[in-house]
């Protein structure tokens, strides 16, 4: 049996919460004194709030409640250090969602060349291009940036003969960062001869 870390209000029996639960509650209670309690303590605004998106079908009972940015800095540090000190679950991770086995395939139609842009791979390449620049290279721009392909994405496709996702992922060039440049959405529409406009 657990030691006792708490007391109903009523009565002081004694009783065990879990840590996390006792940061939070506004009240203990014994189940004969349970319901006396919840009138004495009705459920918050927000609580009441919270239990509705919670109810409804096919809804995250968390979803659209925001949280803290220390508490998402937190998450994403700890998935992040699991994921790197276990590669081998990540591989078996991403062979169960790719290809045939993710929940979208439709077959395989998705063109190369922009299959490649929407890997993982492609998303921290970006971001490397991005953060080592901190802004547009053509006008000086902080707003919109976009990671572009100095020696162009089809061709080097093409020079290593890549065919599947499989041959880019081992491609080192393929996400050298020194072969990308920071451009703002403007500069990059300028330079690939594409019109721009406020609503793109």
């Amino acid at each position: 049996m657990r030691t006792p870390n708490a007391q109903c209000e009523v009565c002081d029996k004694p009783l065990y919460r879990r840590p996390s639960e006792i940061k939070k509650a506004r009240y203990f209670s014994c189940i004969t004194h349970r319901t006396e309690l919840q009138n004495k303590y009705p459920s918050t605004k927000s609580q009441v709030e919270a239990l509705k998106l919670g109810r409804q079908k096919g809804t995250n009972h968390l979803s659209g409640i925001p949280k803290s940015k220390s508490s998402n800095l937190k998450r994403s540090v700890s998935h992040k250090k699991f994921w790197k000190e276990n590669p081998n679950k990540l591989a078996e991770r991403g062979k169960q969602i790719r290809g045939e086995n993710h929940y979208r395939w439709n077959g395989g139609i998705t063109k190369l060349n922009k299959s490649i842009r929407l890997m993982t791979e492609n998303r921290r390449w970006a971001d490397a291009v991005k953060e080592r620049d901190g802004k547009c290279r053509e006008c000086g721009s902080v707003d919109e940036l976009e990671a572009d392909h100095i020696v162009p994405l089809a061709l080097l496709l093409e020079t290593y003969k890549i065919t599947n996702r499989d041959d880019a992922r081992i491609c080192k060039e393929l996400w050298n960062v020194d072969n990308g440049m920071t451009l703002c959405r403007k500069c990059h529409y300028k330079k690939d001869e594409r019109k721009y406009s406020d609503n793109h």
